[in-house]
């Protein structure tokens, strides 16, 4: 049996890797892909730390170039309604029972009550994001890689209540997702980290 901190730290890498893939494309991002077999590092990974058997074979992109289409139409363009993974969509806009806006129990806009929370979180942690997520500071990519700092960094408590408050909308991302695109990458990872995130809360 893995150590816990191992496993933490473990789990912690994990989320780091499927963060930038849910970032807009590099070419250091693609060539991490091809050529260190990065799919295939994350199955071993969930294999040896929590026994998960989930094959990622078959869903990686044709090139690179591929992959920023991808990228564009599925999760990163509003021009080409992509399914953005932003968590106040999923979400009621607000839980504030004082508010009185029209759509203030409604789902599907952004800045809502997730993104002031992990706004605030990352102004108490004094951590600096990119410009590109300025206004959605509770993009996937952003609440993973806070994840993978509370895991690494603060009690084990606190990193499972971050996840169960904030990644608690991935089924309903990988529902649209699925509605959305036919090529299989975005999903197929989505589903991985899922399984991933399940495994670690019940770990």
């Amino acid at each position: 049996m893995i150590a816990s901190m191992e496993k933490r730290a473990g789990s912690a890498m994990i989320f780091t890797i499927i963060a930038d893939l849910f970032k807009p494309p590099t070419m250091e991002t693609w060539q991490e892909i091809e050529d260190n077999q990065l799919l295939n590092k994350l199955e071993r990974m969930a294999r040896d730390l929590y026994g998960i058997e989930f094959p990622l074979d078959g869903i990686l992109p044709e090139d690179f170039e591929h992959f920023c289409e991808l990228h564009k139409k599925v999760i990163g363009s509003v021009a080409e309604k992509a399914v953005l993974p932003v968590e106040s969509l999923y979400k009621p806009w607000t839980q504030d029972e004082t508010c009185t806006l029209p759509f203030a129990r409604e789902k599907g806009y952004l800045q809502g009550d997730p993104t002031m929370h992990i706004a605030f979180l990352l102004n108490e942690l004094q951590i600096e994001i990119p410009r590109q997520y300025n206004g959605i500071p509770d993009h996937l990519s952003i609440l993973l890689e806070l994840a993978a700092y509370f895991l690494e960094h603060a009690p084990e408590k606190f990193s499972r209540e971050f996840m169960e408050d904030h990644l608690d909308w991935l089924p309903d991302f990988k529902t649209k997702l699925k509605e959305k695109s036919a090529h299989p990458f975005y999903e197929g990872i989505t589903d991985f980290l899922i399984k991933v995130i399940e495994a670690q809360k019940n770990d």
